[in-house]
């Protein structure tokens, strides 16, 4: 629940914040942990969140911020305490606490602990764009996603629809929820319907394991060719 605003303000301690563990079905918890800072403070004007791991572990994990084609956030990185290496299109930088590292949306980028609970805080926007809160299902239906209720997942993906209906990516997550329900029609109508709206989901149709239990159907083949 977001943090109860009474004086103008809200105080909290990062540490006394339940961490969110970040484990996906039949995956391996290597103890890093995601606080959500942005809910629990009920931000809506940008996006902030932090990541603690022990040493040796990716507390940012590889990514950019591109989908689709098109740039996203541009990040700010914030090494609080610990210390990371960053690593962002093939260049390595040692970041110790203190360190700020201001990302652009098409830059791919890591940081791996180099210190045990090295915590780093991210806050992100998209460049001359308002920034958007996704839905609140849509954190619901991962974290079923993520506990292996693959229906309850898709339940709560619907209502992230119902709230962003010509959104692809909400239509491509709800057809990967379905396939792993189970559901190879549903999850055959999402995905075309993704694809009607931006025809580079076509990508990450051809390689998401979500959609293995389909790929032998038919109608699967078409979304791609």
């Amino acid at each position: 629940m977001p943090a109860a605003l009474e004086k103008g303000y809200v105080f909290e301690r990062l540490d006394e914040l339940e961490p969110a563990p970040l484990i996906a079905p039949g995956a391996t918890d290597d103890g890093r942990r995601r606080f959500d800072v942005r809910r629990r403070f009920d931000i809506t004007s940008f996006g902030i969140q932090a990541f603690r791991a022990p040493s040796g572990v990716d507390v940012i994990r590889e990514h950019d911020e591109t989908l689709l084609g098109d740039a996203g956030q541009e990040e700010l990185y914030v090494v609080l305490n610990g210390a990371a290496t960053f690593e962002i299109d093939g260049e390595s930088i040692e970041a110790p606490a203190g360190s700020l590292v201001h990302v652009q949306p098409t830059a791919k980028r890591k940081a791996t602990a180099r210190d045990e609970g090295t915590t780093i805080l991210v806050v992100g926007g998209t460049p001359g764009k308002a920034y958007e809160p996704a839905p609140e299902e849509a954190r619901e239906a991962f974290a079923a996603y993520n506990a292996g209720d693959y229906e309850t997942a898709l339940t709560k993906q619907l209502a992230v629809i119902e709230k962003r209906p010509n959104d692809p990516v909400a239509r491509f997550n709800a057809g990967c929820f379905a396939a792993r329900a189970g559901r190879a029609d549903e999850a055959i109508e999402h995905l075309r319907r993704a694809v009607e709206i931006n025809e580079r989901i076509k990508e990450l149709v051809a390689t998401d394991g979500d959609l293995d239990s389909i790929r032998d159907d038919q109608r699967f083949a078409e979304l791609t060719t």
